[in-house]
């Protein structure tokens, strides 16, 4: 039995403050609910043989050593059987979201990394616009974004970051951007997190992959791949600004999904696109792709009234797409990331349990944002702020780790995530949470230039520097 509890430790990773192991390879999570069979990872994981487990265990329960024994087998037997199991190709992604820590955790489990601010399209509802000036142009913005003097997060703080992560139980990275694989060393980055163990997740375009480079990414652990694609062939290129985007984001797919990454096709959701929704789940379901985000237009304060959905529009869409994947489109998983609300009302509009649009709700809508709570996001000059559409920022990275300014972030974040009195009496609040709650979590901060919004004399994180 000592091997396979060599392999259990070789397979999973463990959070003992959770009492949650995690598989590297499929993005699994597996909670330990029993206290014994906590004990006895814990000590695994700890060093101990499995005779010392069952020493320990039979002393401290005065129980009988054959039945711990035979628990003790049974349960390393599991766990390596579903490790193995599910580490197979196209595995599931990341869409569902575990919205079983309501107490505060001491690390966050999942972290986003924008690797840079610099993209080759040109979307104008791109959401970094957070970061700039509403008034400036488009044109402005290319040149400013041309004009940072510091266009990428340094390699070296990344690595640093992955480090920390994978000390510290945060299982989950993603990269995004501007076009994640602009970074210079972007490859070198992704491959540093490959030898820690982590499971990785890119945004991307698709732009730049060649299939030597998504053997590259395969082997580097990212497991699954994000892949932009707003439209047809003629829309999505209108809308990005760039001639050959939606052939390249049909190539990358192709040769992200030959070489064993799971992709999820995303579409963000303007007014320009709504209409054309089904025909670009219909264009990815040909080539293999078996999973698609639709995320509703974030407003940014410029561009809105060329790009703003209302969420009215979501539930009719959800019933279109619940039909199609039923009949056309078989085994597509189809999601609306995000914090979308579950009552899909511009004001609160309490939903009841015997709601016959329920079930098809929550076949769609993840329900409540746990960006604070379960994960946080680096921007690419190195803050750390709850959000990648946060422009509220609580520290550097260079200066602190991430344990150092996690716990006044997420104390933030809980201390905002409460019911509104509107919602009071929804029979699904406490999935739904009133969706976004960036609005309500800080108060407006004017943004000047592409420089970072000044935070004036409240002290977010109550560390100097």
């Amino acid at each position: 039995m000592t091997a396979t509890i060599e392999t259990l430790v070789a397979t999973l990773r463990y959070r003992p403050d959770l009492g949650l192991l995690f598989d590297p390879k499929s993005g699994t999570f597996h909670r330990l609910r029993n206290t014994v069979a906590k004990q006895m990872v814990s000590q695994i994981f700890s060093g101990a043989d499995r005779q010392t487990v069952i020493d320990t265990v039979s002393n401290h329960y005065r129980a009988d050593s054959s039945v711990v024994a035979a628990d003790l087998d049974a349960l390393v037997t599991t766990l390596t059987t579903a490790a193995t199991a599910q580490a197979a190709p196209h595995d599931r992604a990341l869409q569902e979201i575990d919205k079983r820590f309501d107490t505060e955790l001491d690390f966050p489990l999942r972290l986003e990394i924008e690797l840079t601010a610099v993209c080759n399209w040109n979307c104008g509802f791109c959401y970094n616009v957070w970061k700039i000036d509403p008034t400036m142009s488009d044109r402005d913005v290319r040149i400013a974004v041309r004009e940072l003097p510091e266009k990428h997060i340094p390699t070296e703080l990344a690595t640093a970051i992955l480090d920390e992560c994978a000390e510290k139980g945060c299982y989950v990275i993603r990269y995004s951007g501007g076009e994640t694989l602009l970074h210079p060393d972007a490859m070198d980055i992704f491959e540093h997190g490959g030898r820690l163990g982590l499971y990785q997740v890119i945004f991307t375009n698709g732009h730049f992959i060649t299939a030597d480079r998504a053997a590259r990414l395969a082997a580097a652990n990212v497991r699954c791949a994000l892949v932009s694609i707003h439209g047809d062939r003629d829309q999505h290129n209108h809308l990005t600004g760039h001639p050959r985007a939606y052939d390249k984001a049909i190539t990358a797919m192709q040769l992200l999904l030959d070489a064993g990454i799971n992709v999820v096709a995303e579409l963000t959701l303007v007014k320009e696109n709504i209409a054309g929704a089904l025909e670009v789940i219909r264009d990815v379901h040909r080539i293999g792709v078996r999973e698609f985000g639709v995320m509703r237009y974030v407003p940014t304060g410029r561009n809105d009234d060329q790009y703003g959905v209302p969420i009215s529009v979501t539930l009719p869409l959800m019933r279109e797409i619940d039909q199609l994947t039923a009949t056309e489109c078989s085994g597509m998983t189809v999601a609306w990331p995000c914090a979308q609300k579950l009552c899909t009302s511009d004001t609160d509009t309490p939903l009841h349990a015997d709601d016959p649009t329920l079930a098809l709700r929550f076949s769609q809508i993840a329900g409540h944002c746990e960006s604070g709570m379960v994960w946080a996001s680096v921007s690419y000059d190195g803050q750390l702020r709850n959000c990648p559409h946060s422009n509220v920022y609580f520290g550097r990275l260079a200066d602190h780790p991430v344990a150092e300014l996690w716990p006044t972030l997420t104390k933030r974040v809980h201390e905002a995530v409460t019911t509104r009195d509107t919602c009071a009496g929804c029979a699904v609040a406490d999935a739904c949470r009133g969706g976004c709650h960036l609005p309500s979590f800080f108060a407006p901060k004017q943004v000047t230039g592409l420089g970072m919004p000044s935070l004036g004399a409240e002290s977010v994180t109550g560390i100097s520097g």
